[in-house]
């Protein structure tokens, strides 16, 4: 790096990452130097003692406590959008001094709740939403001619399309993992002291730090029973992010088109089934998809082959996207690593059988990642109530942003991806989807006139059969 970089690092640590997050703070202060590259803290243990500090690390003060170094905040909210709006002021003022003066924001703490405020006696918004996110920058001094160099999440699987989304016009560039990220967390003074001297350019300080990352946690093991997920991080070049989302949208509208067919319908959860997908199956790696669907739609001998060849077509132009590394400039994974390729999208479905094998995949098959479970960004007790829960949360949250609400993913979710399911699973949607959720979302099909375009009338007295029998599971004890 050119000595010339504005570190701005945002910690929720919700009490039992504390340490780990004091850890990171003391890594930043011994790697921040005297000539031009400084950090910025704000730090909420989330303890319930009001005990929140604001930090400048500029290479003094490395030897004192950082009780000593550090600006008592007294209680703050994380999960208010305002409060990190104030604090990326504070870091950030005045810009672009010196000349071409870099800034990168890093959001630590949970995901895929992001910065999730454990505390049962909160009130109000515990997390930070893609649309708060976006409301949060929005309000700062950063814009399309000005934009944060890069926002690397240290918060398990936030490399997602839906957040890359909410950060289009204010951030040139996206570090996330599609899967869990260490309690570690990032190794920050590697990170730090491979750049000095790397050059300035944000393009190619994304490609580096993924290769650090993966590097610095290529001896962890992954077994059934440690909990530990696999190691992986991504790159997104933001300018570029509609390249990939045209085709998303182009495939939804498709997947929507082909639901009143049997045969396509199979094909698509056919093809769910075997993705790789993350956070017990709510989100899927979009490129693993495309490429399943591709063969499933192959196998299941559709007849429909005017759709089968648009929903290839489609799904080719996806995976191309993804291909481009001027698109994913980065996706490091350790060897043998399958199906992920930087890219996440939210596509709900649990492949187990029944809630103890839900369990069994989060926490090992003897169960011993339980002991695990409050230290791992972005779990949570895993039943079928919260995972439930989690998904009325995501589908409320994902509405705001455009690209779910107005460009086809949502449609396809709540207009089709809900009525397969009903029609595939009517007694088990709750294990692998949300009857509820379902209920929903099918009311509102409904009330809107229906799914696809292919059999519309036909559909929607389908729709009605099922919106029928899915109150009656909803209203049923321990359906």
């Amino acid at each position: 790096m050119t000595n010339n970089w504005t570190i701005m690092v945002y910690i929720s640590a919700d009490d039992v990452l504390a340490n780990f997050a004091i850890d990171s703070l003391n890594q930043f202060r011994r790697a921040a130097s005297d000539d031009g590259d400084i950090v910025f803290a704000l730090f909420d243990p989330n303890d319930g003692n009001g005990g929140a500090s604001r930090y400048r690390f500029d290479g003094k003060n490395k030897e004192k406590p950082l009780s000593e170094v550090g600006e008592p905040q007294g209680t703050v909210n994380m999960a208010d959008p305002n409060t990190l709006t104030k604090f990326v002021k504070w870091a950030s003022a005045p810009l672009s001094k010196p000349k071409d003066r870099h800034y990168c924001l890093i959001l630590w703490g949970h995901g895929t709740e992001l910065l999730l405020d454990r505390d049962p006696g909160k009130k109000g918004e515990r997390y930070l939403t893609p649309a708060k996110l976006r409301s949060a920058l929005k309000n700062t001094k950063f814009d399309e001619k000005n934009k944060i160099d890069f926002v690397a999440f240290d918060a398990c699987s936030m490399s997602m399309v839906e957040v890359a989304t909410a950060l289009q016009g204010y951030v040139q560039y996206m570090i996330a993992s599609q899967e869990e990220v260490p309690d570690v967390s990032f190794p920050y003074q590697r990170i730090l002291e491979r750049l000095k001297g790397h050059g300035g350019d944000p393009k190619d300080v994304s490609r580096l730090i993924p290769e650090i990352y993966v590097q610095s946690f290529r001896d962890y093991r992954v077994t059934q029973s440690n909990g530990v997920k696999e190691i992986m991080l991504s790159s997104l070049n933001l300018e570029n992010l509609k390249k990939i989302t045209d085709p998303v949208s182009k495939l939804a509208d498709l997947l929507l088109q082909s639901i009143a067919d049997n045969d396509l319908s199979s094909a698509i959860v056919d093809a769910r089934k075997i993705s790789r997908d993350f956070v017990l199956g709510l989100f899927v790696d979009l490129y693993d998809f495309c490429e399943k669907l591709h063969d499933s739609l192959d196998k299941n001998k559709c007849e429909n082959k005017g759709y089968c060849g648009q929903l290839k077509g489609a799904c080719e132009q996806v995976r191309k996207a993804i291909d481009n590394r001027e698109n994913v400039i980065a996706n490091v994974t350790r060897p043998n690593v399958k199906g992920c390729h930087g890219v996440s999208i939210y596509f709900p479905y649990s492949r187990e059988n029944n809630a103890k094998e839900q369990t069994q995949r989060l926490l090992g098959d003897a169960e011993t990642g339980v002991l695990n479970l409050p230290l791992t960004k972005g779990t949570r007790d895993n039943t079928l109530k919260a995972r439930g829960g989690r998904i009325e949360e995501l589908e409320a949250d994902f509405k705001h942003l455009p690209f779910f609400k107005n460009d086809g993913w949502g449609a396809f979710i709540k207009k089709g991806w809900s009525v397969v399911l009903a029609r595939e699973f009517p007694y088990k949607l709750d294990l692998h989807y949300s009857a509820e959720q379902a209920v929903q979302n099918l009311s509102a099909a409904l009330s809107s006139g229906g799914g696809g375009s292919l059999e519309n009338r036909q559909l929607r007295e389908q729709n009605q059969g099922w919106t029928k029998e899915l109150e009656r599971l909803a209203l049923k004890p321990g359906a």
